[in-house]
């Protein structure tokens, strides 16, 4: 297997049931048009049904491939048991039905380490879950960049040495060291804060004043720590 590529997934292989089950999830989506006229289905066909249909079987070679990746990885891993846990089947259809909305490659990340570490055992209560998953359909991947910087501030060198020169301070200072202006202007910054506030992701906002020694303080609650380890790809599996 070449490092850092996903092994290619055998559709035919019967002990794969993250494609199986996610196949079945979308396999209503084929676009038909009852009464229409033949170029009417054709046109629709062509240029909607294609690249629906390729963004789904995109999204089951991924899943597919993952699962392979896992039984190669993890000796006590086996994907037949898979079939019968409700959780993961539950998280697969949920998934799915998110990535065949979106085009955005961090959100199907996201939604394919949400299957892996549910395949693994990370279970979460089905409203958590739910929540969760909204939150993955709801987010920018700057929600996510943002939460994984507050959840260690300390583990980020452009964070450390911005936190070196303040005795006193805001801790959004700190934060802009590793997430520039250019990057996420402060009018968003605001919007994205206040978004994981809402959500109980974080303890509050980023502009109180703080002492040196609070300044690299996580961030983050057990709830927001829960939603970066259910995104967050298992184990050190690559994408």
């Amino acid at each position: 297997m070449i490092e850092g590529k996903l092994p290619e997934f055998p559709e035919e292989d019967a002990r794969g049931i993250g494609y199986h089950v996610a196949q079945t999830a979308l396999g209503a989506a084929d676009v038909a048009l009852p009464g229409a006229g033949y170029a009417l289905q054709q046109i629709v066909g062509h240029f909607v049904g294609e690249p629906l249909a390729k963004r789904r079987e995109e999204w089951f070679r991924l899943v597919g491939a993952v699962i392979v990746q896992m039984q190669e990885r993890f000796d006590d891993f086996d994907p037949a048991n898979l079939s019968q846990n409700e959780e993961f089947i539950s998280c697969v259809y949920e998934a799915t039905d998110l990535a065949m909305k979106t085009h955005r490659e961090f959100k199907r990340e996201a939604l394919k380490n949400a299957i892996s570490n549910t395949a693994l055992g990370f279970t979460l209560d089905e409203a958590v879950r739910g929540r969760f998953m909204s939150c993955i359909n709801a987010f920018s991947e700057a929600h996510i960049r943002v939460l994984s910087v507050l959840h260690n501030p300390g583990a980020y060198e452009a964070c450390v040495r911005a936190a070196s020169n303040i005795y006193m301070g805001a801790q959004i200072s700190v934060i802009r060291g590793e997430i520039t202006k250019e990057a996420v202007p402060d009018a968003v910054m605001t919007v994205i804060v206040s978004d994981l506030t809402r959500e109980g992701f974080i303890d509050g906002g980023l502009n109180t004043m703080v002492s040196g020694g609070s300044l690299l303080a996580a961030r983050t609650t057990d709830t927001g720590n829960a939603f970066l380890r259910f995104v967050t790809a298992p184990f050190g599996l690559t994408a």
